[in-house]
């Protein structure tokens, strides 16, 4: 395994630097933050976010292309809200061989107080930040995630 601090002590400059700054960023208690954004993003939150704004029906496959998720992960996920209450599925009629899912009244609950946590929490960062702090962020978080893309397109070869 790589140890970007060690490794980064080996590249000259500012490079190096910012690859140390960012290894102390991600990790530690602010990884946890990272992990729970990532999870939300990944998870649960999205997959009931996406059925309550799309309000109607959904099948797996329509919300493992959304979330950019194998289907395994997709039936995982629908296992464990069916579990909590949060969504149901029941074979189409029209095609017995799909499944479609549909968000509770409990879901659609859940949902908007898990949602409401999260603006309310991205609002006072962002307002604590400021407007000229929060559009410098977002550009560069934009430009970083890009760049990512472009040069480590395989992010399946990192573990």
């Amino acid at each position: 395994m790589v140890d970007l601090v060690s490794d980064s002590d080996e590249i000259a400059g500012y490079v190096g630097d910012a690859i140390a700054a960012f290894n102390e960023i991600m990790s530690g208690s602010r990884k946890n933050t990272f992990e729970d954004i990532n999870r939300a993003n990944k998870g649960e939150i999205f997959v009931l976010h996406f059925l309550s704004a799309r309000d109607s029906q959904a099948l797996p496959s329509e919300l493992s292309t959304a979330l950019h998720a194998t289907t395994g992960r997709i039936s995982a996920l629908l296992g464990n809200l069916e579990k909590k209450g949060l969504i149901e599925r029941e074979i189409d009629k029209s095609n017995r061989r799909n499944i479609l899912v549909t968000i509770t009244e409990a879901g659609r609950n859940y949902v908007e107080t898990e949602m409401g946590k999260l603006l309310s929490g991205l609002t006072k960062v962002f307002t604590e930040m400021g407007e000229t702090d929060t559009r410098e962020f977002l550009r560069l978080t934009k430009r970083f995630f890009e760049l990512m893309q472009e040069h480590m397109p395989n992010r399946e070869d990192f573990g």
